[in-house]
Formats: structure tokens, C-alpha cells, sequence
């Protein structure tokens, strides 16, 4: 068997870290985490609003004269 050369190899390809392109998991995880903030904060809101107007007594609903007999 003759012996054989093994193809050259490129020494940089392995000095050098590969690139990695960044992924969106992280990106998607803070979207929906501000999303939740935001929604929450709204609800609690409208719940303090809600609370801030409510009357005494309730309001009087006249009754539709109209039907009665």
C-alpha cells in the first residue's frame, strides 16, 4: 500500500470559535414577560377605576310602564 497524503487542513477553522447567530427564544421570552406586565397592570388599573366610582345606593331604573296593565 503506498502511503497517502491526507488533504490539508485549515488550521483557522479550528483556532477560531464558529459564529453563532443569535436565536429569538430569548427576545420572544422578554416580548411575552412586558406583554404580561402590561396586561396585568391594565387590569389592576381598571379594577382601582372601578372601585374609585361606585355609588352608595343604587341608581333607580324606572320600569316600562308600557307593558303593565
Amino acid at each position: 500500500m503506498p502511503p497517502s497524503n491526507p488533504p490539508p487542513v485549515d488550521l483557522q477553522e479550528f483556532i477560531t470559535p464558529k459564529t453563532q447567530k443569535p436565536s429569538a427564544g430569548p427576545i420572544v421570552g422578554i416580548i411575552i414577560i412586558v406583554l404580561l406586565l402590561v396586561v396585568g397592570a391594565l387590569y389592576f388599573w381598571g379594577a382601582y377605576l372601578n372601585s374609585q366610582n361606585t355609588p352608595d345606593e343604587l341608581p333607580l331604573i324606572p320600569g316600562d310602564d308600557s307593558t303593565a296593565q
